[in-house]
């Protein structure tokens, strides 16, 4: 990625200050269009894995997590966070 968006560089200190706390926190800050595009996805199937956070694979991620100068623990546990949050507030069968 030869051109990165600056909107990158303020997701790795809003995560630090606790004003992202899970996944979709990071689209306040930068367009989701333009993550879905840097990755390579249409905006489509990108709106379908954040809604579902554990249909993404660990590779498109990490190349998130590399784009905003974070560490993959660190995208892990945005992810794993959203992922337990919506878990929770399903009914249980």
């Amino acid at each position: 990625m030869t051109n990165r968006d600056s909107r990158y560089s303020l997701i790795k200190p809003m995560v630090d200050a606790g004003k992202i706390q899970i996944f979709t926190d990071i689209f306040k800050y930068i367009p989701k269009t333009k993550v879905a595009t840097d990755l390579g996805k249409k905006v489509d199937r990108f709106n379908e894995l954040m809604n579902n956070v554990e249909e993404f694979n660990l590779k498109d991620l990490f190349l998130i997590a590399k784009f905003c100068e974070m560490t993959e623990k660190e995208m892990f546990e945005l992810v794993i966070t959203q992922y337990l949050e919506v878990k929770n507030r399903l009914p249980h069968l």
